[in-house]
């Protein structure tokens, strides 16, 4: 088996940190949809709002949309653990535009963009939601394409609280027009993204118009159904005649703005709808000289129309958090946000591999103090039984013995550890007196640079030849008087030399 180091780093990298499962989760007016890619396949769930929860875009009971999407939540996790995901909002919430900055990057895109943001923005931006995101670059002057999305704050907080009260966490927040365009540039079938297209989704809650170029959203309008008051409420069926009129002027509104962009005749259009689709595709075609296309999306060509949104949240969701650079309309952007959430995780991975590091240091402190304990107490069983046997007192003095002189040992190796060494002078002085003299009292003056130095010789002889050694060592004004030599009664002589230091 070859070790390969790439391999290594990847799999470190996995086990600090572990690609998290998110889910699309969209909601609309009558319906809440989750959708998540688990290894190749499709997992989702889909929960029946009542009339009334969602209105105009906006969360109307937040109790009874919590309590659907509890639902959802136990349908499609089966426990209570939180479900990440990427939250589509319905498209009344949202306004879009593009514009354009110079082929900046980095910290200037920024603040170009933030510029721009400020300037063409619908709403006051403190109380709202703004984000970004390139989609591409003009082909005349070479100038960087922006698409910018606003929403109102209050409208987006409403669905992130009701979504974290019901077992939910919003990674990021987009809307219907961006998740479908995602999912048309992924996995449409027989569409070329390469040429502008224009969609035409037929929703619950209105129509969706987009134009995309390359797969990237660069128009949409959102038209909400005019909703017709029956028995004092709005009745949410709209007469067929009525919406055929709506479908004809909201599609002459796109087919101006395609022809002003790119200078051609629209050809096709994409129909994305949950129902009455032939009805609307004839009438279309009646209307308008071009072909009408429903959207199929590769390996999943039996998925109902109203799951494409849903989907293309999804396929955002599979996007690694510190490459998602797409919109949000959140306080932090999605990049912000993966940051702060890798640093979170990072000290919560390292508290525990600490507490779990000290609780294994901990229990392997006791286990081997257990081992020495226990090994103390069988041997301490083994040396009483060698002392009742015969020979068993001998052994026991010797090994008293053999502790008082370990003990006596160690005296001996701190006091010489402890001990301070003779000075070269000295050492020398001691080592030329030799066997017959014994040195008694060493005299040094500092003022007058000189020493006197006493002691006992065998005989005056002896007395002479250490003067002597001491000269030809190198000792300078070496003197010994014989007025300095005293004879002693044991027939030994005391001596007195000086020298200078």
């Amino acid at each position: 088996m070859v070790f390969s180091f790439k391999k290594f780093l990847e799999f470190s990298k996995g086990l600090l940190f572990p690609k998290t499962n998110i889910a699309g989760l969209e909601i609309k007016d009558t319906v809440l949809r989750i959708a998540q890619f688990q290894d190749g396949l499709l997992k989702k769930a889909a929960v029946t709002l009542e009339p009334g929860v969602i209105g105009g875009g906006r969360v109307k009971d937040k109790a009874r949309l919590i309590a659907g999407l509890k639902r959802l939540q136990a349908e499609f996790a089966g426990s209570k653990e939180k479900v990440l995901a990427i939250l589509s909002v319905p498209s009344a919430n949202v306004y879009t535009q593009v514009f354009n900055t110079p082929l900046l990057s980095g910290q200037s895109l920024e603040e170009a963009a933030n510029l721009n943001l400020k300037s063409i923005s619908p709403i006051d931006l403190g109380a709202g939601y703004a984000d970004w995101q390139e989609i591409g670059l003009q082909e005349k002057d070479g100038k960087l394409e922006v698409l910018a999305a606003f929403a109102d704050r209050a409208a987006i907080d409403d669905y992130q609280q009701c979504l974290e009260s019901a077992g939910f966490a919003a990674v990021a927040v987009e809307f219907p027009a961006l998740a479908i365009s995602r999912a048309i540039q992924a996995l449409a079938v027989g569409i070329d993204i390469e040429k502008p297209q224009v969609v035409f989704n037929v929703a619950s809650d209105g129509i969706d118009f987009m134009v995309l170029r390359r797969g990237n959203l660069y128009f949409h309008y959102f038209s909400p159904w005019k909703l017709i008051p029956a028995d004092g409420e709005l009745s949410s069926e709209i007469p067929f005649s009525e919406f055929k009129d709506t479908v004809i002027r909201e599609i002459k509104k796109v087919v101006t703005f395609y022809g002003s962009h790119w200078e051609g005749r629209l050809g096709r259009l994409i129909l994305i709808t949950q129902a009455l689709n032939a009805e609307i595709s004839n009438f279309i075609k009646e209307n308008f000289q071009f072909e009408v296309a429903d959207l199929k999306l590769e390996g999943l060509p039996n998925l109902e129309a109203g799951w494409f949104g849903v989907i293309g949240s999804a396929l955002r969701g599979k996007i690694p958090r510190s490459e998602d650079k797409l919109i949000s309309l959140t306080a932090v952007g999605t990049e912000k946000e993966y940051w702060y959430s890798q640093i979170q995780f990072f000290i919560k991975i390292w508290r525990n591999v600490f507490i779990a590091t000290l609780g294994f240091l901990v229990l392997l402190f006791i286990l081997a103090d257990s081992v020495i304990y226990q090994t103390s107490v069988n041997l301490g069983k083994q040396l009483r039984v060698v002392v009742r046997e015969p020979g068993g007192a001998e052994v026991a003095e010797l090994q008293a013995k053999a502790r008082q002189f370990n003990q006596l040992v160690d005296k001996a190796s701190v006091a010489k550890e402890q001990s301070v060494g003779r000075s070269p002078l000295f050492s020398k002085i001691i080592v030329l007196a030799g066997r017959g003299i014994s040195l008694e009292r060493i005299l040094m003056d500092s003022q007058q640079a000189s020493a006197l130095l006493s002691g006992r010789a065998d005989n005056e002889a002896a007395a002479l030849a250490f003067k002597n050694a001491l000269i030809k060592e190198g000792f300078r004004g070496v003197t010994l008087p014989l007025s300095n030599i005293v004879a002693n009664l044991d027939k030994s002589v005391s001596f007195t030399i000086t020298f200078k230091l």
